[in-house]
């Protein structure tokens, strides 16, 4: 019968490229009948072209139990093709494993090294938790071979075993530690990567092989390996801090002199991670001049992150970031090394460039470093400047406009974004850049804010110019950024009085902007809307609105158009915000009244009217009755519309005829909301303030209201009466019970012989039960949350 090698497989393969399924399923046929042939030679061939069909995709499960038995071969050859098979096609839940234990046995304990070899290789790769048990010591058994060879190589299966059957590092670790005193070099570095993998999950198991890894350190050429030993040490000086003096010669020297920029490198990381930097010993560089450690290391790092190659210098931007953490005036010198790398191409490396740079920031470098930030936002191909108030279009490029020439914020920090139009999305004609992943655009946008906002605003010296740019931020972001920058507008404008004035003509801004306000309303409010950074507009347009010249035009842009489709929170806030203007607006203009003012009055409150009507009410008409039309809407909403309505009928109402002087109704109605003003306190101010002795907060100040959730169940029966009885009666039932005794004289007493040794033992375990009894838990103590000190003290 003609037999198909391997070889004509694959010729077969090639040359049926169009009809290929049909080839394979042939051959599949061909190979199913070749595995059932008693011909061990064949059905190795078998096993071969099976692996390689296997690795084109095809399953061979169905062939396990011939695999074991090509395993079983005598013949080197096929043996190492059926376990070559076993580690491509086995698995951990294939149940014919469970038939290899004694095959896998027989060959560590032969005496060809080539099946030894095999051997320890194929468990390695199919090895379960079983077999890890039932094999580890024949594998333990073969780290003491004669060979170097098949130390290596046992050292590597013992690993495997002992991932998968923890129990047996205490039998491993011992022999492990013999093995880094190997004659042999190769066994040493195989033995250095074996703990190296295995401390990775727990290093704290391998602190006693310090002493052995420290003197290899100093001993050994051997690139590779020293790498693996100084990231062993980065992970075991944290936990022995005393090894960071220890290891601070060694590494300096290795840093001076060495030329690989891998063990370089990890050197680096080494020092800075396990706070070796901070070791007040001087280095000695590569010419002999003395110097501190982390400035010879700062110099040093300086290649990775100038490097053509970008591997190095994403690795030297994430070592340089957390430098910074440590030892920041070393890094500052290097900011504009660092700002250059956020032009890079590759956008792995701007990642890191941003994280880096955000740590740099300082008073001077805080405004260069957002307008570099914001051009990549504006020059991408993400968003494109439309006019203030017109329909979306895409910008045409071709034109003179240089964008990256244009400054973002002026002399007097208005926004130049902003005063120009908005930001729509997207010219697709252009080719893609990195800035226009979102991914990238959401960290720039968290990197503005994280370095503006850092430790309170310290590096911050012009707020208005912060208040511009998080307006800009709105039109240029192009990602969903509208949660946090609400809260920074917001935070900034109660902490700064000074900026408040300002803040408000930013959130006028971005009400006026219609196609904004249509955008949010649109979509519902969903995330990416910008309806949380309205809402905060409309809050503060309220909140401060006594800032500004009294005006009631504000009121149309607090009751725009599609209001009810925004979210319950945000609607609330508009119909507040608008409440508090018409009030401040009425307080100011009733100090001058006449003819003129009280026909204005009149004009504004109808309009008020007709806005609430026809945007919120949605009938169309101001009848008096609306109390069913306000019960529809949401109950953030509701009760404010309620409160805005009834002051517009007191108005009304009061200002039916013209009067000489303002009805009280409309002096008073400002009071409403500004009679007090209330200061922000934090947290921590207010826990200072004490607490009245007659303050009583669990006592009901009315009626205590009844829980009609629990069901009321029925007053209990009274008990039944009951009869008194004489003490004869008494005891009539108890003498006919088994267990009666008439008196204590009745009682057996029975003499007990303890001898002394056990009464010793019996008190001495009643005191030791007594002893060691655990004490009940202390109380938890009190955890005070600080918050921010100085909140109360801007805000006054």
């Amino acid at each position: 019968m003609f037999e198909k090698t391997l070889s004509d497989l694959i010729q077969g393969l090639r040359a049926n490229k169009r009809n290929e399924t049909e080839y394979i399923q042939r051959s599949l046929s061909e190979i199913q009948h070749e595995v059932q042939q008693s011909d061990m030679r064949q059905k190795s061939v078998a096993v071969d072209k099976l692996n390689y069909l296997h690795m084109l995709g095809y399953d061979m499960n169905w062939a396990s139990f011939n695999v074991v038995e090509v395993m079983a071969s005598s013949r080197f050859g096929e043996k190492r093709a059926g376990y070559l098979a076993a580690e491509q096609s086995f698995h951990q839940e294939t149940d014919v494993l469970m038939l290899t234990t004694n095959l896998i046995r027989k060959d560590l304990a032969s005496s060809n090294v080539m099946e030894i070899s095999v051997a320890l290789n194929g468990l390695a790769q199919v090895a379960t938790a079983d077999l890890a048990q039932d094999l580890l010591d024949d594998v333990l058994a073969a780290m003491g071979h004669s060979r170097p060879y098949i130390r290596k190589r046992a050292l590597v299966c013992a690993c495997r075993l002992v991932i998968k059957y923890p129990e047996g590092l205490r039998e491993f670790v011992p022999l492990l530690k013999d093995r880094l005193d190997d004659a042999d070099p190769t066994v040493v570095a195989s033995a250095v990567g074996v703990v190296c993998e295995l401390a990775h999950a727990n290093p704290q198991n391998y602190l006693p092989l310090a002493p052995k890894l420290y003197r290899l350190l100093t001993t050994s050429s051997n690139t590779w390996m020293l790498i693996k030993i100084v990231k062993l040490f980065a992970w075991l000086t944290p936990i022995e801090p005393r090894l960071a003096k220890k290891l601070h010669g060694p590494l300096s020297h290795l840093v001076s002199t060495t030329a690989a920029m891998s063990l370089l490198y990890e050197c680096i990381n080494t020092a800075v991670v396990g706070g070796i930097i901070d070791v007040q010993l001087p280095a000695v560089d590569s010419v002999g001049r003395e110097m501190d450690f982390a400035e010879l290391c700062a110099r040093k790092l300086q290649l990775f992150y100038e490097s053509r190659d970008h591997n190095l210098r994403y690795v030297g931007l994430v070592t340089l970031a957390q430098f910074q953490k440590r030892r920041p005036e070393l890094v500052a010198a290097h900011y504009d090394t660092v700002l250059r790398c956020l032009d890079d191409p590759d956008m792995s490396i701007r990642m890191r460039a941003i994280e880096a740079i955000s740590g740099m920031t300082t008073r001077k470098t805080l405004v260069g470093t957002v307008k570099r930030l914001m051009s990549q936002l504006i020059l991408s191909n993400t968003v494109a400047l439309q006019q203030a108030n017109a329909k979306p279009y895409t910008m045409d490029y071709s034109e003179s406009n240089d964008l990256q020439a244009m400054p973002l914020i002026d002399a007097s920090g208005t926004s130049m974004v902003t005063a120009q139009g908005s930001i729509v999305s997207q010219r697709g004609d252009a080719d893609p850049d990195v800035a226009d992943n979102p991914e990238y655009r959401l960290a720039v946008v968290e990197a503005i804010i994280s370095m503006c906002s850092h430790q309170t605003y310290t590096n911050l010296t012009d707020f208005e110019w912060y208040v511009a740019t998080l307006a800009d931020l709105v039109y240029i972001a192009g990602v969903d950024v509208d949660e946090r920058l609400s809260e920074r507008f917001l935070d900034v404008t109660v902490r700064v009085r000074q900026v408040r004035a300002f803040s408000l003509q930013m959130a006028r801004r971005l009400l006026s902007n219609t196609h904004l306000v249509e955008q949010a309303a649109s979509v519902g409010g969903q995330k990416g809307s910008n309806a949380l950074m309205l809402g905060t507009a409309a809050y503060l347009l309220g909140e401060y609105c006594e800032l500004q010249p009294a005006s009631p035009d504000d009121i149309r842009l607090l009751l725009p158009a599609g209001l009810t489709k925004l979210p319950a929170d945000q609607q609330g806030m508009f119909v507040l915000a608008a409440h508090k203007v018409y009030a401040n607006w009425l307080g100011h203009v009733s100090e001058y009244w006449n003819a003129d003012t009280w026909e204005q009055v009149r004009s504004v409150s109808t309009h008020m009217q007709q806005l609430l009507s026809e945007r919120i009410l949605g009938n169309g008409t101001f009848n008096g009755s609306v109390a069913s039309q306000i019960a529809l809407l949401p109950l953030q909403t509701s009760s404010r519309v309620r409160l805005l309505v009834e002051s517009l009928k007191l108005v009304s109402v009061t200002t039916s005829n013209m009067t000489e002087t303002a009805p009280p109704a409309c002096l008073e109605l400002k009071a409403l909301f500004k009679a007090y003003e209330l200061n922000p306190v934090s947290a921590v101010a207010q826990g200072k303030v004490p607490v009245p002795d007659t303050l009583d907060l669990d006592t009901f100040i009315g009626d205590a209201i009844p829980d009609t959730t629990s069901k009321v169940m029925p007053p209990p029966p009274p008990p039944p009466k009951q009869r008194t009885m004489s003490a004869r009666q008494r005891k009539e039932p108890k003498a006919n019970g088994p267990y009666y005794l008439p008196s204590v004289d009745d009682i057996p007493v029975v003499e007990l012989k303890l001898d002394n040794k056990h009464k010793k033992s019996k008190k001495k375990s009643r005191r030791s039960k007594h002893k060691h009894r655990s004490p009940s838990p202390p109380p938890p103590a009190p955890v005070d949350i600080a918050g921010d000190e100085d909140i109360g003290s801007t805000s006054k």
